[in-house]
């Protein structure tokens, strides 16, 4: 497995995404947002991270975590859908970015959809580590996890069972395979830390990314460290995150 690149490799990556210098590159990967690396020093292993928020950065994080895993170990993701959110062209888009070749990135990519909680219960309970002994994966995604534990035809009681239950076994696999574990969910409304599922959520994790946008500007806060920063938006057509395609 390659843990590190030669510095003609990494002068090669493209100029718009952001890269984390540290001793061991074995246990982070970069979000791909310079701002968000730079508050919390990117991705760990071994640690389970949700990012809450109202954010369009939000949607595109685990395309971008997809390709810098693959970057920066060559090694797979793990990529649980919850939301239909899971978009193998954007992949192959900020593949395209890095210099990567698309094919290679995207068969580095292992993909599993749910449509209903019992489907995603079924994945993370039982068919989630035999799927990590077999590929040896880097990263883990989820993406919009808590969204079907919110069906409004579930018992709320019902829901944060089987949730608690499945936050454990997340847990337990991110810890004992040493996994870079990131959670997402993109709403209009975050997620209260003070009841229901939010609050399971915000205890159950290791850190909580709140990205929330506004008209001129997006703040980033880390909720555990109790650290921010704010990504202001420049004169017209110029802004911080063109690696997003963000546009004025």
């Amino acid at each position: 497995m390659k843990n590190s690149r030669s510095e003609q490799d990494v002068k090669r990556s493209h100029a718009n995404i952001s890269i984390v210098h540290v001793l061991r590159p074995d246990l982070i990967v970069s979000s791909g947002i310079a701002e968000l690396d730079h508050l919390c020093g990117g991705f760990k292993a071994g640690e389970l991270t949700l990012v809450d928020g109202n954010s369009g950065l939000i949607a595109d994080l685990p395309n971008q975590l997809c390709v810098n895993t693959y970057r920066t170990f060559q090694s797979e993701t793990i990529y649980v859908d919850g939301g239909m959110c899971a978009n193998p062209y954007q992949i192959a888009r900020y593949a395209r970015m890095a210099e990567l070749n698309q094919q290679e990135v995207l068969q580095n990519v292992v993909m599993s959809r749910a449509f209903t909680v019992y489907q995603l219960s079924t994945i993370l309970q039982e068919l989630l580590e035999p799927m990590i002994l077999k590929r040896s994966p880097r990263t883990l995604l989820i993406g919009m996890l808590p969204a079907l534990y919110l069906d409004p035809e579930l018992h709320v009681q019902e829901a944060q069972a089987v949730l608690s239950s499945d936050l454990q076994k997340i847990q337990d696999l991110t810890s004992r395979y040493q996994l870079i574990t990131v959670c997402t969910n993109l709403d209009l409304m975050p997620l209260s830390p003070s009841r229901g599922v939010g609050k399971r959520l915000y205890d159950s994790v290791s850190e909580i990314v709140r990205i929330k946008q506004f008209e001129q500007c997006t703040t980033l806060e880390l909720v555990k460290q109790q650290k921010s920063a704010t990504i202001i938006r420049g004169a017209k057509g110029q802004v911080h995150l063109e690696a997003f395609g963000v546009v004025s």
